[in-house]
């Protein structure tokens, strides 16, 4: 890696959440907050890699929950509220992140004078683009901010390196896929302005179904005007039939298995709606290449997986649970931000940004924004794009 193409990693980590506001924590920072196989990791580091986590959410998610309590709150239905389950992404992420430091020597992954040059000047830099009162509340010290550079470019390199690995080659036939349109209506009820559900009577729903086969009928002469002119939505739905799952019912798909290009299915009746399917292409190239990508990155983070996993053999990681349990979400963070120049990258360069380049296994490489103090401190709440790859 070229140090230009570090220094625009750098840049993603650092600016997503460059300007805080906020008060203080209660941790005592010297303290032990894990141990991998006997090397301690300090709970200053843990506290601010999870609050550094909370600042890019709270950023991002401000708009949508304004003053609610987010992080009190079970987001993912789980039974764990959202602190609990950013804390545990958070210790798994570091556990992680040093046992691939341990391991770098299997993929010849090394650190320059450079990059570590750069990630001394990205350090001096985020300490100095935040107020007193942020740098408190979010437990931050240089030799912290350099080491999370320093663990997420590891981490970075390693992706990149495990990645070769991995055939890249997909067959037509494994990736292919069709393309429909179809058309749903509710058989059983409709939502009035107000979105209250209104049960069909028996006569209503016999209108209903009536109106579904004159629609069919008219199709023939044209899918989409026959839509328009019945007020139906046509929605595309693209599938392969080596797909392990589909999001439409079944009896969708085997209808439309049936089908031709341009070919028009029967009214198709499932519990709850009755579907019509045109057929728009039995082999769609373009989705079908994007399909080949998807497998492909599936594959490259099943192996990333697969690999992590077995340092974990063998490996002793041991949470401090009592000061863990003292890291808190209970000041928010306020982040401003304004327009910047997209970092320059080199050409024929590998992008290591898209590898996961935080403490939560978040992507915050989407946010090409620097950020200006603000000396006030308010309640927002937020998130940030989790595209990690």
């Amino acid at each position: 890696m070229k140090t230009k193409r570090l220094a625009a990693l750098l840049l993603t980590v650092v600016l997503g959440a460059s300007v805080l506001t906020g008060c203080g924590s209660g941790i005592d920072a010297k303290k032990t907050g894990a141990t991998l196989d006997g090397q301690e990791i300090s709970l200053g580091f843990m506290n601010f890699m999870a609050r550094y986590q909370q600042a890019i959410y709270d950023g991002q998610f401000s708009s949508m929950f304004g003053n609610t309590d987010m992080w009190s709150q079970d987001m993912m239905g789980d039974g764990t509220d959202m602190e609990t389950s950013v804390k545990k992404n958070v210790a798994e992420s570091i556990e992680q992140f040093y046992l691939l430091e341990k391991h770098m020597a299997d993929y010849k992954v090394e650190i320059t004078d450079e990059e570590m040059t750069a990630m001394d000047e990205a350090a001096k830099k985020f300490m100095e683009d935040n107020t007193s009162k942020a740098i408190k509340q979010i437990g931050a010290t240089e030799e912290y901010v350099k080491e999370m550079l320093r663990l997420n470019t590891i981490q970075a390199k390693m992706r990149i390196e495990m990645d070769k690995e991995v055939d890249t080659e997909v067959t037509d036939e494994e990736a292919a896929q069709k393309t429909i349109s179809y058309v749903s209506v509710n058989r059983n009820s409709t939502t009035d302005e107000e979105g209250e559900t209104k049960e069909y009577t028996e006569e209503e729903k016999a209108e209903v179904e009536q109106k579904v086969k004159d629609f069919r009928k008219a199709a023939k002469d044209g899918f989409e005007t026959a839509a328009e002119a019945a007020g139906y939505t046509v929605t595309p739905y693209s599938y392969g039939e080596k797909d392990e799952s589909y999001t439409l019912d079944d009896a969708v798909i085997k209808a439309a298995n049936k089908l031709k290009d341009g070919g028009l299915s029967k009214v198709i009746t499932t519990d709850d709606n009755y579907y019509v399917v045109h057929m728009d292409s039995t082999f769609d190239e373009e989705k079908t290449e994007e399909k080949k990508k998807s497998i492909v990155q599936q594959r490259k983070d099943d192996h990333y997986t697969e690999v992590c996993d077995g340092y974990k053999e063998g490996v002793t990681f041991e949470l401090n649970e009592d000061e863990w349990a003292k890291v808190k979400f209970d000041e928010r963070f306020t982040i401003k931000q304004t327009q910047t120049a997209e970092p320059e990258n080199n050409a024929g360069e590998e992008d290591a940004s898209g590898a996961e380049n935080d403490a939560g296994g978040e992507d915050a490489s989407d946010a090409d924004e620097t950020a200006d103090t603000e000396g006030t401190s308010d309640n927002e709440t937020g998130t940030e794009d989790s595209d990690s790859k």
